[in-house]
């Protein structure tokens, strides 16, 4: 079973420009993203394909339980690329590979095995530059205005891409129309902070995963333009098996069934899944808000729209 809402019952009076570039610049990043990817993967590969010191290559054997070193060593610098803090990794690393014995004395081997991988990392950091994604992403737990920004137009792969740009493209193309280039710029960044900065509030430090992608501000786009046109209707394709129909429903429907699954999933969220719904829903809550104040303060602006409510 597919349905698919594709398409708003509203005729726009102005070309959205900044909708598409916003969609151009989101592909343009993921194409950068894939290329930095692979270059990423050669690199690493080839640094830990290479002769390494033998001390060292049995230290990242015994962290990663490995016997492999190739692997050995992309597992242990992998982790602690990723890792907020290395240097306390780097520590139960060396407590962990204990069993490397290079002095008699237990605290000088200790210390010797973490001067290893910690000389080990540097020099993987300094050889193997980080992926254009991790420059993107927004970690939670550090509040970067840029980042913010930034991770909004990266995507994790085609599938989160094309459906982030298919359902934003949908709504901010009217929501564009009606609030005007400048507007809508500033509430594409409203949309972006607010849900990076709900993230962060939301989220412990053990599950603090890095995000990235433009859901936030495409459920902003969604319950902004339905709090300023609620009476809009938006086209469905439904398809059961032989079964196809195309019809016209209210938006205020659709966007109360995207924003209740989402918070549905958020409050029955275990933690297993990498779906930032706080993201969807803070958005979704940024742009009612923001619809609010527009229909309060401005409601001119929606005389750039007409829509057919029969």
């Amino acid at each position: 079973m597919v349905f698919i809402p594709y398409k708003l019952d509203v005729s726009l009076y102005r070309v959205p420009y900044l909708t598409i570039l916003v969609c151009l610049v989101s592909l343009a990043t993921f194409m950068s993203q894939l290329k930095s990817d692979a270059a990423y993967e050669r690199k690493a590969t080839a640094y830990c394909t290479r002769a390494l010191e033998p001390n060292l290559a049995a230290i990242l054997r015994s962290v990663a339980d490995a016997g492999d070193t190739r692997n050995a060593c992309i597992t242990v610098y992998l982790r602690l690329r990723n890792s907020p803090e290395p240097e306390p990794v780097i520590a139960e690393m060396a407590g962990a590979a204990r069993s490397q014995v290079f002095y008699r004395d237990r605290e000088q081997n200790l210390n010797y095995l973490r001067s290893k991988l910690s000389r080990g990392f540097a020099d993987f950091e300094a050889q193997v530059p980080k992926p254009l994604t991790e420059t993107l992403q927004y970690n939670p737990l550090q509040y970067s205005f840029l980042r913010m920004i930034s991770s909004a137009f990266a995507h994790a792969d085609w599938e989160h891409l094309l459906g982030n740009l298919f359902f934003f493209f949908i709504f901010a193309s009217a929501v564009e129309s009606a609030l005007g280039s400048m507007h809508f710029a500033v509430s594409i960044v409203l949309m972006a902070v607010v849900s990076s900065l709900a993230y962060s509030y939301s989220v412990v430090a053990g599950n603090a995963l890095p995000s990235i992608g433009l859901s936030g501000v495409a459920m902003g786009m969604m319950a902004l333009l339905t709090t300023l046109l609620p009476r809009a209707r938006i086209w469905c394709l439904f398809w059961f098996l032989l079964w196809v129909r195309r019809f016209s429903i209210p938006v205020m429907w659709v966007s109360l069934w995207f924003l209740g699954w989402n918070v549905y999933d958020l409050n029955h969220d275990d933690g297993s899944s990498n779906i930032d719904y706080m993201a969807h829903v803070s958005g979704a809550l940024a742009g009612i808000v923001l619809g609010v104040l527009y229909r309060l303060f401005s409601p001119t602006r929606l005389n750039g729209l007409s829509m057919n409510t029969a």
